[in-house]
């Protein structure tokens, strides 16, 4: 099935201290249930984590829209990243991390040299992009596009999921693999790729755009670029596509790859009058994308605002190789996209090298 993970190898290791993986919960935007942060708490020792989950993150009152104040949560995020945690997992997405990156930019150098040093692995998707394109632009992380402790807590998310990404931020998993549908801008055809190893960028298609124009502007120039979002209209997608490219974010691109996409639909042509044979507006508006690029645009199920949402590691090596099949039912070619796991996942020193992607890429399947 597309957009299904595959876990390769089997990692299992501890800290130095014979602790496994240390998780740092941060609320960095919406509030969530403050009932949850103890199931927050109870999941990741269940997992083999060890957490600080601060009941102070959610303060009911502090502010109409956010977890707490600007201040608190500017501050919690510093400490997070710069404390003995490993990883750094938000709880929850919606809005106002981006609110944060002022407080960031505003740090002492020898902060802004903590957190460069620490090297953390941040988890979390949605509005926790604002978070993702700050410290891979400014501080080259490597970070993980996955899903949040509330949504764990609530089992609004495929346990399949949870678990591949607790494998990668325990260090138990070399990397994931999902299938790619190539989009055709004129009809279906074979495009055979070999891409040369790249990194995945990217995240909340609103959120990227807008970092354009601040000091952690989003740049696709060598990457794959990937695009996720929710409750967005097929003229508004196309909207910021058109914005995105105007502005160079995807000049020197790799190749763009679509994740889910929570659309609010209308039948092909009710607003103009022009019919169209597609149901379904919003390949409408990839397929017109894809067309004006030099470079293959892809969709994958199952990674973004969906009960399946697969983990990404974001900065790290990847490649798209294909076509592996192809695919009557949807008329589509069938790409594989490799991505290696982040750097610091379990003890530094127990993950072992992972084989060559040009070996992985010609030696595995097309993901299950």
């Amino acid at each position: 099935m597309s957009g299904a993970a595959v876990e390769i190898g089997n990692n299992a290791c501890n800290d130095s201290d014979g602790t496994t993986v240390r998780v740092r919960v941060i609320a960095p935007s919406s509030m969530g249930k403050p009932s949850n942060l103890e199931v927050f708490r109870r999941f990741l020792r269940d997992a083999g984590m060890t957490a600080r989950v601060d009941d102070s993150i959610y303060r009911a009152g502090a502010d109409p829209f956010y977890a707490n104040t600007d201040q608190f949560r500017a501050a919690d995020l510093v400490d997070a990243l710069t404390d003995s945690s490993t990883v750094v997992w938000c709880a929850l997405g919606g809005k106002g991390a981006s609110r944060l990156i002022p407080y960031l930019e505003a740090l002492p150098v020898d902060r802004k040299q903590r957190i460069r040093d620490a090297r953390k692995t941040l988890v979390g998707y949605s509005d926790a992009t604002a978070l993702h394109v700050y410290l891979q632009t400014v501080y080259g992380w490597q970070t993980v596009h996955g899903t949040m402790l509330e949504m764990i807590a609530g089992g609004t998310v495929d346990r399949r999921s949870v678990d591949a990404l607790v494998a990668l931020v325990t260090g138990r998993s070399d990397r994931v693999r999902y299938q790619l549908r190539l989009v055709h801008a004129d009809g279906p055809k074979d495009l055979r790729l070999a891409l040369a190893v790249s990194k995945v960028a990217g995240g909340n298609l609103t959120l990227v755009e807008n970092s354009l124009g601040t000091s952690c502007g989003f740049r696709g120039d060598g990457k794959i670029v990937f695009l996720e979002d929710v409750r967005v209209q097929p003229y508004s997608v196309e909207r910021s596509l058109d914005h995105m490219k105007l502005a160079g974010v995807f000049d020197g691109a790799t190749a763009v790859v679509f994740g889910s996409f929570s659309v609010e639909e209308q039948p092909a042509g009710s607003c103009t009058g022009v019919p169209s044979s597609d149901d379904n507006l919003i390949d409408l508006v990839f397929r017109r994308f894809a067309a004006t690029l030099p470079f293959p645009v892809f969709r994958v199920d199952g990674i973004g605002h969906s009960f399946v949402n697969n983990p990404l590691p974001l900065n790290t090596e990847a490649r798209v190789v294909g076509p592996a099949r192809f695919d009557d039912a949807t008329g589509t070619s069938i790409y594989t996209l490799t991505v290696e796991n982040v750097y610091n996942t379990g003890a530094r020193s127990c993950i072992r090298q992972p084989a060559p992607l040009d070996q992985a890429a010609k030696s595995a399947g097309v993901g299950v």
